[in-house]
């Protein structure tokens, strides 16, 4: 019967596509690893791996035995972490990402419940429009508006909400009111846009109708806060997102423009590498997220 060892040495190997970067993982020399997975393939009388060229490539056989042993594999590790869990205690470091502008309206209430519920925890609070790495940048969460591509990850839908067109009363009052999308063109308009386009699109639809309105904006700016800071100072009709808006538009500093056209909806997601590779304290605090959000 094939020893574990060699199965878990195996796997490895067949996740990180190179005999030496799994033994860089594993810590072990490179001999015992090709061994190992030699022993493995003469016990099963299977050939896994096809060696012959430069880079390795699983057999048809390898790939299906990969799959089910890394199921296995996952769910021990998660054993393991459970148990460790109960003997550690609430203290480390948790390696967040949160996109940009997002930080203060979502995430700063969970912050500071988190802290006083785990006074010995290190939050580390990475704002970045770029997606990180969780081996390379060290993150354990990654808060993001954009699902991941790699199927490995897990994906939790935390919040859904919309962009909204936006204006200052002052600024309505001096020009006329839009009724419909093509009126946008007399506005002086704030987009959100990046380096790559000198152009902004609003996508806006209405009782599945929907029309683009693609434009180039007097004031362009990657930056929601200052979208919000130039809207407020009544220098035109610009799009946020429902959270940096929602209080200014009750209270009146704000007014929406064609608030029955709607923009497209946005969803927050929670991303991590896994139950097997998340900390006792990534989870505590991710759970502490997903309770401030549902409230």
């Amino acid at each position: 019967m094939p020893s574990f060892d060699a199965i878990a040495i195996y796997a490895q190997v067949a996740q990180s596509g190179s005999f030496t970067d799994a033994a860089k993982v594993l810590g072990m020399p490179l001999s015992s690893v090709s061994r190992k997975v030699s022993e493995l393939e003469a016990d099963l009388n299977t050939r896994l791996i096809d060696r012959s060229k430069r880079q390795i490539r699983l057999t048809k056989a390898g790939l299906a035995y990969f799959e089910l042993c890394r199921r296995g594999i996952d769910t021990l590790a998660y054993a393991n972490r459970l148990i460790s869990d109960r003997h550690s205690d609430t203290s480390g470091t948790v390696t967040i990402t949160v996109p940009p502008n997002l930080l203060e309206v979502l995430f700063l209430d969970a912050i500071e419940t988190f802290q006083l519920r785990y006074p010995n925890a290190r939050l580390r609070v990475l704002v970045s429009e770029r997606t990180l790495d969780f081996v390379d940048d060290g993150v354990d969460v990654s808060f993001r508006v954009a699902p991941p591509e790699h199927p490995d990850l897990v994906v939790r839908t935390l919040l859904k909400y919309r962009h909204k067109l936006v204006a200052a009363p002052g600024y309505m009052a001096v020009n006329t009111t839009p009724q419909e999308i093509s009126d946008l063109e007399d506005h002086r308009t704030i987009g959100f846009g990046f380096l790559t386009s000198g152009s902004v699109n609003w996508s806006l639809s209405k009782q599945g109708q929907t029309e683009n309105f693609r434009f180039e904006p007097d004031l362009s700016v990657n930056d929601y806060a200052a979208v919000k800071a130039a809207v407020l100072a009544g220098q035109g009709i610009g799009e946020l997102p429902e959270p940096l808006c929602e209080e200014i538009l009750r209270t009146g500093e704000l007014i929406e423009a064609l608030p029955d056209w709607r923009l497209p909806e946005i969803r927050l997601y929670a991303v991590h590498a896994g139950n097997t590779s998340l900390s006792k304290l990534a989870r505590l605090f991710l759970d502490v997220v997903v309770l401030r959000m549902k409230g």
